[in-house]
């Protein structure tokens, strides 16, 4: 039940929306607005499926600063250069002119009350060279420092490439890089990775593919991850993996790159037909209250009748036709409606459809290193890929779950002396409840302690518990997911200094594990051969698809803070949005006035 700052809330709006001199269909309509506004509910039908759900943009980082005078015309209009086209110092035209992006104030309370707002902002960031309302955001590899650190200025990061990422690095060049870098607990390499896996120097490292699994769900950056504290403030969130295996792309290695480096994305639709609705008519209930009182009495019922000019047999022939539809047995052999029409049109209904499902291959072959067994080295190596795709769990044999509404009053007597047999000593604690039950009663103190009185709180709560409705505890309900990562893999693709995409929260679905070739040393199979498919554990949009591509650091597009917001598309309902009204300042309508002039 909501609280009293809830009717205010509604008071104070059905005041601001009544006009009280109005029409007084005004005043009902003052009132269904000031529910939708305090509820987010739709009493007047626009939200007929009844399903709440909770504020968009209470979820998602809206932009609560004023913009610069939009130029989304002037950039719909503009033109660039061809490509051949080089300025007079010999540097690209590209990626070299800057534009602030746009700019969100974080509001916050300081352990004082004081408000702390903070402004976020990316900062300046050059224009796309194929969008005309995009900035882009190059992140580097994944060595390169968090923001700009570590990277060029002057945007010549977009348009210099570096040395060190022309050259097929070494397995010391990998371990010796990326064991270098600062706080890095998740992005490591050892040469134990390499040293029974079958295609080590024979493919260059530039096709390497690297699978590593975390101790609890991780994201696409693994180096510089960074979350939550108990106090709200992001802070660093290392974590090294538990279990890593190493192999490299190629269809030699059951690995192409067709096969992973690929996803599918889309929108769900629906097809919605035009048909003819068969609806109850309601006419008898245009005779209001009273009317029906007349129908339901026999007495009142034969005089209307009787005044009407109706006997019985026209009485009963009337009612016993009612809601007969002569058409229901024929009804499919009818066309109603004309024949050269276009009925049928597709609308969006919830939710994105992404895909990116794939298998790795892993081989590694019998090998002895500076006089190991190799049999226990291989054995060594299987429980390291076990680590990666499975987990040790006990035996359970399932449980009980209660579900109840309510609880059950315990039994009258001493039952201890029922199993004991002393009848007797049983019939006399009956008594002694019966006398614990209505004590009080009599006495004038048993109203004024109600609570004290477990027989009268029963009675009189009881009672008004039925009039005043009752305080109920619902079950949980499954409908406030988070987003956050829940897979707890991880895939680098390509050369780990400079790779072509991260994935992260990936779910490990299935593994296959099968040895292969002639016993050899030790009698042991010579090759071990690994099959491990995965998925994402939910699907991506633009933002978090650009950010696999982006070193896992997030959107490759920017909003320029003077440009309309391409992400923010206009979708019409099956009614033709009829029943929703895009708001005076909506995004949506910068283009439409561009569109009508």
């Amino acid at each position: 039940m909501p609280g009293k700052g809830f009717f205010a809330k509604v008071a104070d709006t059905v005041s601001s929306n009544f006009n009280v001199l109005g029409d007084p269909d005004d005043l009902s309509k003052g009132a269904i607005n000031a529910f939708d506004k305090v509820t987010g509910g739709s009493i007047d039908g626009s939200n007929p499926d009844g399903v709440v759900s909770p504020n968009v943009s209470g979820n998602t980082i809206v932009s609560n600063t004023p913009k610069k005078p939009d130029t989304t015309l002037e950039r719909a209009t503009s033109t660039d250069q061809p490509f051949s086209v080089v300025n007079t110092d010999g540097k690209s035209s590209y990626y070299t002119s800057e534009h602030a992006s746009e700019v969100y104030i974080a509001k916050a309370v300081d352990t004082k009350g004081g408000a702390t707002d903070r402004e976020i902002t990316v900062g300046p960031r050059p224009y796309s060279a194929f969008n005309k309302y995009s900035l882009i955001n190059y992140r580097g590899n994944p060595l390169d420092g968090v923001g700009d650190e570590g990277l060029t200025k002057d945007s010549q990061r977009y348009t210099t490439i570096h040395p060190n990422t022309l050259v097929n690095p070494t397995a010391t060049r990998i371990i010796e890089v990326t064991g270098e870098a600062k706080d890095n607990f998740g992005y490591r390499y050892q040469y134990s990775d390499f040293a029974l896996t079958k295609y080590y120097g024979k493919i260059p490292n530039n096709q390497l593919l690297t699978l590593r699994r975390f101790a609890y769900p991780c994201g696409d950056d693994i180096i510089t991850p960074k979350g939550l504290d108990e106090a709200g403030k992001m802070v660093s969130i290392q974590q090294p993996d538990i279990a890593r295996a190493v192999t490299w792309l190629g269809e030699t290695t059951g690995n192409n790159v067709a096969d992973i480096v690929k996803f599918s994305h889309g929108y769900n639709w629906k097809d919605a037909e035009a048909s003819v609705q068969t609806l109850q008519s309601k006419q008898g209930a245009s005779s209001g209250k009273f009317g029906s009182m007349v129908n339901s009495s026999k007495f009142l019922s034969a005089a209307a009748n009787a005044s009407a000019g109706n006997d019985a047999v026209a009485s009963n022939s009337k009612a016993q036709n009612a809601g007969y539809d002569s058409f229901s047995n024929t009804y499919p052999n009818h066309v109603f409606g004309p024949l050269n029409v276009i009925k049928n049109t597709l609308v969006r209904e919830s939710g994105l459809k992404f895909e990116q499902e794939f298998s790795l291959k892993f081989e590694y072959e019998l090998k002895s290193f500076e006089g190991t067994n190799p049999k226990v080295m291989m054995l060594d190596q299987l429980a390291n890929i076990l680590a990666l795709t499975y987990n040790n769990a006990p035996f359970w044999g399932g449980s009980v779950r209660y579900v109840s509404d309510g609880s059950v009053a315990k039994p009258l007597g001493d039952l201890k002396k029922l199993r004991s047999g002393d009848y007797a000593g049983f019939m006399g604690s009956i008594v002694d409840s019966m006398g614990d039950m209505f004590k009080g009663i009599a006495s004038p103190g048993g109203l004024k302690n109600l609570k004290d009185n477990k027989l009268l709180n029963n009675l009189v709560g009881g009672g008004l518990m039925k009039m005043f409705n009752t305080p109920q505890g619902g079950q949980a309900a499954a409908a406030l997911l988070t987003g956050d990562p829940t897979g707890q893999w991880h895939l680098t693709v390509g050369n780990p200094l400079n790779p072509i995409m991260v994935i992260g929260n990936l779910a490990m679905q299935d593994c296959e594990i099968n040895f292969e070739g002639a016993n050899t040393l030790q009698d042991f199979p010579e090759r071990m051969v690994v099959n491990i498919k995965l998925k994402p554990a939910r699907p991506r949009d633009k933002a978090e698809i650009e950010s696999m591509f982006n070193s896992g650091r997030g959107r490759f597009y920017l909003q320029p803070d003077d440009v309309a917001d391409i992400n923010r598309s206009h979708d019409t309902s099956a009614y033709g949005n009829k029943n929703v009204k895009p708001a005076k300042d909506d995004f949506i309508n910068v283009f439409r006035k561009i569109a009508n002039g």
